[in-house]
């Protein structure tokens, strides 16, 4: 925890789409013993997406099914940072393990803001809560919501008992009224929520320092601002350091060339487009 917020380092989970979720061992290990160093809460892996409608990724994109693959690359440097991984509702998936059996601490349950069906959307949160995890549930396009939307996920999410809310932009659309008040709302409502900024327009840094003096409880930041199949990038892990007063070091140097490495290592099985 920073400052009072809990952080989401997104790199493998989006910098996957430029490697097709290939990374070594040796840059995912590294990229959690940083985030245990520098007080990050979570590393998200991937996703937990079906092998068969989606061949030929790396196993951080089908995290139930290479749940073994994973855990030999982490267990023994596994300790107080979370993983976590994305359930997209909207995609095939893959079924899940009991958190019991699983590496992943957290579900992330991602849904397109325009084609939520709270229904359905209710059968992936009980199905994930009941199995033990840690829930949260992401809104992605949620630029382009109206507040009248979000109070609703956020009712939808105090009813249910997720962990927290969160809200993408997705679209790059976000304005600093639309952060702050988004933000009141949910906290009325009594859910902890967080943000996810992408950085199309280089508005990110902007909202994010908004987003904290609001309170927001989550931020999601990825290394070198890489990632997402747009190529839009993400808020930076360096600069949510830098504000919140916590030096990268020598350690951030060495996790930013690993990626780099692994960018071109991997750069054939690309998904980005």
């Amino acid at each position: 925890m920073l400052k009072g917020m809990e952080i989401f380092d997104c790199s493998l989970r989006e910098i996957g789409y430029q490697t097709g979720w290939y990374f070594t061992e040796r840059t995912a290990r590294d990229i959690y013993n940083f985030a245990q160093t520098k007080g990050i809460d979570y590393v998200e892996l991937g996703f937990f997406h079906s092998d068969e409608a989606d061949p030929g990724r790396g196993a951080f994109r089908y995290c139930s099914l290479r749940d073994k693959e994973i855990r030999e690359i982490f267990e023994k440097t596994k300790n107080v940072t979370k993983l976590s991984a994305m359930r997209d509702i909207q995609r095939p998936l893959s079924p899940l393990l009991p958190a019991s059996e699983s590496i992943i601490d957290t579900i992330r349950i991602l849904t397109r803001s325009g084609e939520t069906d709270l229904e359905v959307l209710n059968r992936f949160v009980t199905e994930a809560l009941e199995l033990g995890y840690e829930v949260f549930v992401n809104f992605t396009s949620a630029g382009l919501n109206t507040i009248e939307q979000n109070i609703r996920f956020a009712q939808f999410a105090k009813e249910k008992g997720v962990h927290a809310i969160e809200f993408a932009d997705t679209e790059s659309v976000m304005t600093q009224e639309y952060v702050r008040d988004t933000i009141r709302e949910c906290h009325k409502v009594g859910v902890r929520m967080g943000c996810h900024f992408h950085d199309r327009n280089g508005t990110a840094e902007q909202l994010a320092d908004l987003a904290i003096q609001e309170g927001a409880d989550y931020m999601d930041v990825t290394h070198i601002g890489l990632g997402g199949k747009w190529r839009d990038g993400n808020l930076t892990m360096e600069y949510l350091l830098r504000r919140c007063g916590v030096n990268g070091g020598y350690e951030a140097t060495i996790v930013k060339n690993e990626i780099i490495e692994d960018l071109i290592r991997f750069h054939e099985f690309s998904a980005a487009v």
